[in-house]
């Protein structure tokens, strides 16, 4: 399975997979029934070469393939005819500038409500540059340039296809939820006298838990495995296999489990870890072994007695203006234009720019946030943003009787979103990466306190929706 060829002969070109009725001896069939699901599948690998995304450190194009890049759309539908679609991309991130006009597009086209397509980014680290998307982070040529265009046309055309046929599709079904584990994900953030810096910390928090949503049909046959884990998709970095392209551990996990559950769709919805970090790393053979552990801890959970998740879903949704620290002086933006680092003086010109055509300059960055209750078993709460691992463990303990399943990297990636103790602390996810985001930081500390107040609001307010 190292080739587009795997895609075309396991899902065929436009494939879309039926999610049909399992009817229980019991009385859960009647209250599934007020929801269906549909799943469509589509091939996104890129022609080579190609700019990966992720790292400032590399100095070439990828020129080789070693497992097939797809997008998955999962829609779900209640009899009242409120659709919601979760879209599963095999790729690092989309910025609001790229993935609007098409989101737009999908909701105008097939009616859909505000906040009712959740692009989720699995956060692969070895998936092709987008337009507008950390695109200078890899500092392309023109002719590069020119290829991320193209690719990235093809890739919106696929978003708006993929979903169109999800919710073409969506039949009656029946869900049920487990929780696995997996060891593998790993701390970064290491503490050197007062700094923060990159590295493997095994006393660091981290969320090992594998949340499992399994959707059977008619016959009683697997159909779908949703699947989450909260970790950077960064398993791979150095070497030739630097420039590889591959869906990184996840995809390895999908394909394993797609093996186990023939003609069934694995569907991975990346969790809120943005400073986790696979240990160990470095070579794609790192990346596959990851993947083996995710599987057997989604295949654990599907051999054992799961719960069943019942009931229409309820959506809330919201944006949040997250403050950040007052925006520098013209002195210190004329200083940074003349910085050594690319990326600093590109950032601090952008400033300056907003300056003379009179404009303000970013005091807050808009945050998308969700909340996707179905019945009383099972919510999904979702996040934009690369989310810490904190926001995590405080949502499954203040939320904890709501059954959450978080989400980061959903709908768009403006920056990383830290928690209060990190931007106390410092560091790359609260400093430094604002840089190639164009962003003068850091946040304030109350943002934690605000996301996490917000978020409890849309699930309260799901409560009380008959």
């Amino acid at each position: 399975m190292n080739s587009t060829g795997f895609v075309f002969r396991r899902y065929g070109i436009g494939l879309v997979l039926c999610l049909a009725p399992f009817l229980p001896a019991s009385g859960i069939a009647a209250e599934n029934s007020t929801r269906e699901v549909g799943i469509a599948v589509r091939d996104i690998t890129p022609e080579l070469p190609i700019r990966l995304a992720g790292y400032e450190g590399r100095k070439r194009p990828a020129d080789k393939l070693d497992c097939p890049l797809l997008v998955q759309a999962v829609a779900m539908k209640n009899l009242s005819g409120e659709r919601f679609v979760f879209v599963a991309l095999d790729n690092c991130e989309v910025s609001h500038a790229f993935i609007q006009p098409v989101v737009q597009q999908i909701a105008d086209q097939f009616q859909l409500g505000r906040g009712a397509v959740a692009v989720v980014s699995s956060h692969t680290h070895s998936a092709p540059v987008l337009e507008e998307t950390l695109s200078d982070m890899a500092l392309p040529s023109p002719a590069e340039r020119e290829q991320i265009a193209k690719y990235s046309r093809s890739l919106r055309a696929k978003l708006a296809e993929v979903v169109g046929a999800a919710l073409a599709d969506c039949q009656p079904a029946t869900l049920e939820h487990g929780l696995g584990r997996a060891a593998f994900a790993m701390n970064r953030r290491v503490y050197q006298g007062d700094k923060v810096v990159f590295g493997d910390n095994p006393d660091g928090p981290v969320d090992w838990d594998v949340p499992v949503l399994r959707v059977k049909g008619t016959n009683g046959a697997v159909r779908a495995i949703l699947f989450g884990y909260a970790c950077h998709g960064t398993s791979v970095r150095s070497g030739d296999d630097w420039y590889v392209v591959s869906g990184e551990y996840m995809a390895y996990a999908r394909q394993h489990v797609e093996q186990h559950q023939p003609g069934a769709a694995a569907v991975f919805l990346t969790g809120m870890g943005a400073d986790s970090d696979p240990a160990p790393r470095g070579r794609l053979l790192d990346a596959k072994r990851h993947g083996l552990e995710l599987a057997g801890a989604i295949i654990s959970v599907l051999d054992r007695p799961m719960h069943p998740v019942r009931g229409a879903f309820k959506l809330a949704y919201d944006e949040v203006e997250l403050p950040l620290a007052a925006p520098p002086g013209r002195q210190q933006l004329d200083q940074d234009t003349r910085s050594e680092d690319i990326h600093v003086k590109r950032r601090a010109e952008a400033y300056l720019r907003l300056l003379k055509a009179g404009q303000p300059l970013p005091e807050s960055v808009k945050l998308p946030i969700a909340a996707l209750r179905l019945g009383d078993d099972l919510t999904f709460v979702l996040m934009a943003g690369e989310v810490v691992v904190d926001y995590s463990h405080r949502l499954k303990r203040v939320l904890a009787d709501d059954h959450p399943w978080p989400i980061g990297y959903a709908y768009e990636v403006p920056c990383y979103i830290p928690s209060a103790r990190l931007i106390k602390e410092g560091g790359y996810e609260t400093e430094s990466s604002l840089i190639y985001y164009g962003f003068y930081g850091p946040f304030r500390g109350e943002i934690e306190t605000l996301l996490v107040n917000r978020l409890e609001a849309l699930v309260s307010r799901l409560r009380t929706i008959p």
